[in-house]
C-alpha cells in the first residue's frame, strides 16, 4: 500500500501544509473537528502529539496543551484511537504520530510501532530519539510496517551528522528554521531560510520545515525552498483565543 505522505509529495503542487494538534486537547470531539476543518482547507498532513509530561522541544503553547490534555486523563490507547478513526474518515490524510522516547520505551518499541501502523499513520516523529543510540534506532522497524521514521534536524546540526541521518531518514526531512523550542513567531530568521535552501540541495528527501511559521507570508517565504511548512503553536493560539473562524481564516490564506 502506497504511504500517503508519499502520495501527498508526488501528487500534489507546491509547498503543502502540516499542522500539529496534540490529541485531546481541547478535546478528541475538537481534535476531530478541527482536522476536518483543516481537510477541508487542503492540508493533508497533520501530526497528531501524543501528550507527555515533558515535551522538551516544544514551547509554552504546546507544553500546556500536553498538561491539559493529561489532566484530562488521555492516553495512548485514546490517541491510538482517535487516528485510526480520523484515517478511516480521511484516507487521503498522512497523518504522522509525534511523541517523545519514553511513550514508545514504556509500551515496548515493537508494540508502539504496531499500534501506530494498525491506526493508519504514515510515519513517526520521536525527536527526543537518536537513531544512533543504544536502542534508539527505530527506522527499520518502522518502515517494516509501513512508517516513515521522520528525522528532526536544525540549523546546527553537525554535517557529519546530518549526512549519517541522511541514512536513515525516509519520507520527510524536518528541519527546524531555528535553534530552540516550538513556537509562534514575529518574523522567520534568514538564516533558517538560508539553511532550508542548502539542504534542499544535499537531501534527496523533500524537507519540511517549521518552528515559528505564523503567518501566510511566513509559508510564501518557503515557497521553492521547502516542500513542507509545519504549523503547530500559531493554530493552537488561534483556537484557544479567536476559535475555529479563526483557524480557518488563516488555513485559506495560506492556502
Amino acid at each position: 500500500m502506497t504511504n500517503n505522505i508519499d502520495r501527498v509529495l508526488r501528487e500534489r503542487k507546491g509547498i503543502q501544509l502540516m499542522t500539529h494538534v496534540v490529541a485531546g486537547y481541547p478535546s478528541l470531539d475538537m481534535n476531530v473537528e478541527l482536522i476536518r476543518l483543516m481537510a477541508k482547507h487542503g492540508v493533508r498532513l497533520v501530526e497528531i502529539q501524543i501528550p507527555f509530561t515533558d515535551p522538551l522541544a516544544d514551547g509554552p503553547t504546546i507544553m500546556r496543551a500536553n498538561q491539559a490534555a493529561l489532566d484530562q486523563g488521555i492516553t495512548p490507547d485514546h490517541c491510538f484511537e482517535l487516528g485510526a478513526a480520523l484515517a478511516k474518515e480521511l484516507p487521503d490524510m498522512g497523518f504522522i504520530f509525534m511523541t517523545y522516547a519514553n511513550i514508545p520505551f514504556a509500551m515496548g518499541m515493537d508494540h508502539f510501532l504496531n499500534r501506530a501502523a494498525a491506526s493508519g499513520a504514515s510515519g513517526i516523529i520521536l525527536p527526543d530519539l537518536a537513531w544512533d543510540e543504544p536502542g534508539g534506532d527505530y527506522a527499520d522497524l518502522a518502515q517494516e510496517r509501513g512508517l516513515h521514521p521522520i528525522m528532526v534536524i536544525s540549523p546546527d546540526t553537525e554535517e557529519a551528522r546530518l549526512e549519517k541521518i541522511l541514512t536513515r531518514a525516509s519520507g520527510l526531512l524536518y528541519t527546524t528554521l531555528k535553534v530552540g523550542i516550538t513556537g509562534a513567531g514575529a518574523t522567520l530568521d534568514q538564516g533558517g531560510l538560508d539553511y532550508v535552501r542548502d539542504l534542499k540541495k544535499k537531501a534527496g528527501l523533500p524537507i519540511a520545515a517549521g518552528f515559528g511559521i505564523s503567518s501566510p507570508e511566513h509559508v510564501a517565504m518557503l515557497r521553492g525552498l521547502a516542500d513542507v511548512a509545519v504549523m503547530g503553536s500559531h493554530i493552537l493560539n488561534l483556537l484557544d483565543h479567536q476559535g475555529l473562524e479563526a483557524v480557518q481564516d488563516f488555513l485559506a490564506a495560506c492556502g
